[in-house]
């Protein structure tokens, strides 16, 4: 445990214990569950470390990192994705600013590594309010690491309400599918990854995407703190587009979606989408979060999302750095490794 600022103390907690701890935040999501992170560790080859932030002995906030050490140097680059939580159920929340330097002081001062982190797009916290605080703490943006834009739906809301915030144009074509006589297969059995994948596949050789984590990553995980569900709709026998959805906490992300060109006239990504509002909502979520917008990339997709009017989400990534020679050398190597990977992919 690690004395800190103002009655605040850091801990590091067991794998076995984290579930727990991050079940009593507002802002949780998928990629602060145990399951994700330990998997997400592992395909980088990273190490899991997962801290808790306290006051009088109550969790204030909570971080699931990856650290990926450099060989023979033991430090390395702490990665903090959708984190730290900052949202207790029970209890005030913390200074964002005090935690942001508790962090600082115990991953880069004590351990000696680069922290980048992005907070929770749940947290719905003040961009220009969050830069100010990041940088009083010792917090720089950084490009190194993803920003995160997404809409996010309250579910907390009643049914009229959130169909009333849609916008016109995709109130009337959600209308249209519900009256297309779409049917709905909805569960996460080996049958239905593979009827996904197959639209998923043909849209991809289509489009020519290349996500950085495919869904297979995302059916292979198994675990009491992440659930997942797949959506296929149907007509006639054939299937005209599948989502993939992924839930943690109070939060459902859509994760992946995928619709053949025989679903569009039948708006088969509004059926989809909403019936997997409904889904999450018969649950108890307070959340669907759309999973992400980027309008240059993608910007039929992200006209569909912005037309929801959902709560708008923009989280950047923010480095802190320990004193010293030892971090430039780090980014020196992660910039060179970066760059023979994209040389090795290159055709």
């Amino acid at each position: 445990m690690t004395p800190d600022l103002q009655g605040l103390t850091t801990r590091t907690l067991s794998a076995v214990d984290w579930p727990a701890c991050a079940g009593r935040f507002h802002d949780l999501g998928f990629e602060q569950s145990l399951t994700y992170a330990l998997a997400s560790a592992r395909r980088i080859g990273a190490r899991p470390q997962f801290l808790v932030v306290e006051q009088a002995g109550r969790p204030v906030a909570a971080a699931a990192m990856r650290i990926k050490r450099v060989p023979g140097l033991g430090r390395g680059i702490a990665w903090c994705p959708a984190g730290p939580l900052l949202l207790p159920k029970q209890g005030l929340k913390a200074d964002l600013g005090l935690v942001l330097q508790s962090l600082h002081r115990q991953v880069a001062q004590q351990d000696g590594h680069i922290l980048r982190l992005r907070l929770s797009g749940l947290a719905l916290l003040d961009v220009d309010q969050v830069r100010k605080t990041a940088a009083a703490a010792g917090f720089a943006p950084t490009g190194r690491a993803p920003l995160y834009r997404s809409v996010a739906m309250d579910l907390r809301l009643a049914e009229p309400a959130l169909l009333q915030r849609l916008d016109g144009k995709w109130r009337t074509d959600l209308r249209y599918a519900l009256k297309s006589g779409l049917g709905l297969d909805q569960g996460n059995s080996a049958a239905l990854q593979a009827r996904f994948l197959a639209l998923y596949r043909s849209v991809q050789t289509t489009k020519g995407f290349a996500p950085d984590i495919s869904p297979e990553f995302h059916f292979a995980l198994s675990g009491p703190d992440y659930g997942l569900d797949i959506l296929i709709a149907t007509k006639d026998g054939q299937d005209l587009g599948g989502v993939v959805i992924g839930s943690t906490g109070q939060t459902a992300t859509y994760l992946f979606g995928a619709t053949a060109e025989a679903g569009r006239p039948l708006r088969a990504g509004y059926f989809l989408t909403w019936a997997g509002m409904a889904l999450a909502r018969q649950r108890g979520l307070d959340w669907y979060d759309m999973g992400g917008i980027d309008r240059e990339a993608n910007p039929d997709v992200a006209r569909f999302k912005d037309r929801m009017n959902g709560v708008p989400i923009l989280c950047e990534a923010f480095e802190a750095r320990p004193p010293g020679l030892i971090p430039p050398l780090i980014a020196a190597l992660e910039t060179l490794r970066g760059r023979m990977k994209r040389r090795a992919a290159s055709p």
